[in-house]
């Protein structure tokens, strides 16, 4: 389960994806654009700002970007920053039959969310929105 903090932290990071190469977002942009609590966006971005995935630009036209490019952020180290290991066990009882469940459930998370890339989620954002962008010919 994804805590709200998570998901307010993956969609800060989709946004900034989004808008990579073409300069800052504020906080409000963000929040407004990914409809997040502003009030938690900044200790949010503070987060990722400290663990080296974005940057604070200072100034008039201020704001955040990525500090890594896109296809190199996953979505799995963003949850684990966030959230910590997907599975917290303890192995030390080898004999223990839920450690096998454990683990292959553990692995099947890395590999999926070890695979998605944030350049991949906004490029997928983007086909998405011109689909279902409205028609309001008659």
């Amino acid at each position: 389960m994804i805590s709200s903090k998570c998901n307010y932290a993956l969609r800060a990071m989709l946004e900034l994806a989004k808008r990579e190469g073409a300069g800052p977002a504020t906080i409000v942009e963000i929040a407004h654009s990914q409809q997040i609590p502003a009030r938690f966006l900044e200790s949010i971005l503070r987060q990722l700002k400290q663990a080296g995935y974005t940057e604070s630009v200072r100034g008039k036209k201020g704001g955040y970007v990525l500090a890594v490019p896109a296809n190199r952020i996953t979505v799995g180290e963003i949850i684990r920053l966030i959230e910590g290991p997907f599975f917290a066990t303890d192995n030390s009882s080898g004999n223990d039959v839920f450690n096998e469940i454990w683990g292959r459930a553990e692995a099947a998370l890395v590999e999926v969310y070890d695979s998605v890339h944030f350049r991949r989620l906004a490029e997928r954002q983007a086909e998405l929105s011109r689909q279902f962008v409205a028609d309001y010919t008659i």
